[in-house]
């Protein structure tokens, strides 16, 4: 385990818990609270120690059923929530933790991130406020999302104990390996993973472009063409698809499911503390689960390492997954 990770009460697991699709809305569709808060429980009793939230997902509603969600069993779970107003500074993120807090129904977070950092942002005064609400027992351990090598190092100009990086990370979208995954190691941070699967992609359920949801076509492995796009590239739809098929084809081979194998190949990489799953459904978490002891053999990393290369520098280091202009510097 990264020694940073220390700092907090108990270890996290090899899988997280992704919260935010218990928000519903246009992003994923109505959701049911009950099934979200059964949700929750499955994945503590399979082993998930951390669950991870952020005050963005449905302007609140994913803290509130989180909170309603881990009621007496508070001391089971890490809560990793994030800091997102904006503009992004001392003031806001005081208002951003604490109401947080009154959303989750707790006194503490176990792990309060800096969601993105964005032109606004004030580093020094938002690295002094969550230094005070960790002094103050309201936080126990600080991490980021989304941030480069120089907003680390500006990070770590400004404070100390940092210990986790939540990136975008999957077979399908390798930016981080460029320079980030370097510079989380020279800052001893543990990576966690989001988009593990590419918000379904490497489940195999999308045969063509068409087939993928509008919603779930923003990325830069789509075209600029697609409505909700804000990036202005080309796109590589073409090397995407071609990518997934060499990924099904070694899948295949070794009887495994695609998520399956696109999940266990995360837990190989160097730095990744955790992988962030998101689920449901109980029967989801259960399914997610099942990589959790999938080990791979050289050769298999090899086989994947060398099908998702093609793509790998096509889409190149900028780690943004949305923008032609990085925010992830």
């Amino acid at each position: 385990m990264n020694p940073r990770l220390a700092d907090l009460p108990f270890p996290i697991s090899k899988f997280s818990l992704g919260a935010w699709a218990f928000a519903g809305g246009a992003m994923w569709g109505n959701q049911d609270e009950k099934n979200s808060i059964a949700t929750v429980h499955a994945a503590m009793d399979a082993g998930v120690t951390m669950i991870d939230t952020a005050p963005g997902y449905g302007h609140g509603v994913s803290e509130e059923i989180v909170g309603r969600a881990i009621k007496g069993r508070r001391d089971q779970v890490l809560i990793a929530n994030k800091v997102s107003a904006v503009p992004l500074n001392y003031e806001t993120t005081i208002e951003c933790c604490e109401t947080g807090l009154k959303r989750l129904q707790t006194d503490h977070v176990d792990l309060l991130q800096i969601h993105w950092r964005r032109d606004d942002t004030v580093i020094d005064e938002v690295v002094a406020a969550m230094e005070k609400l960790r002094d103050d027992g309201k936080v126990l351990a600080l991490g980021v999302c989304n941030f480069g090598p120089k907003s680390l190092n500006d990070l770590f100009e400004h404070g100390t104990g940092w210990i986790t990086n939540q990136l975008a990370y999957n077979l399908l979208w390798r930016a981080n390996e460029f320079e980030i995954t370097d510079a989380c190691a020279s800052h001893d941070m543990g990576i966690l993973c989001y988009s593990p699967i590419q918000q379904g992609l490497l489940t195999g359920r999308f045969a063509t472009v068409d087939e993928v949801p509008e919603s779930r076509r923003r990325t830069r492995h789509f075209s600029s063409d697609s409505e909700l796009s804000r990036h202005g590239d080309a796109g590589n739809e073409a090397l995407t698809l071609a990518t997934l098929d060499r990924i099904r084809t070694i899948a295949a081979g070794l009887g495994e499911s695609m998520a399956d194998l696109s999940l266990a190949w995360l837990l190989h990489q160097r730095g990744v503390s955790s992988v962030i799953f998101g689920a449901r459904t109980p029967e989801q978490v259960a399914a997610n689960m099942k990589a959790e002891n999938l080990k791979l053999d050289t050769a298999t990393l090899n086989a994947l390492d060398e099908a998702t290369s093609e793509l790998k520098t096509a889409l190149g280091s900028n780690a943004d997954l949305w923008n032609s202009e990085t925010r992830i510097i």
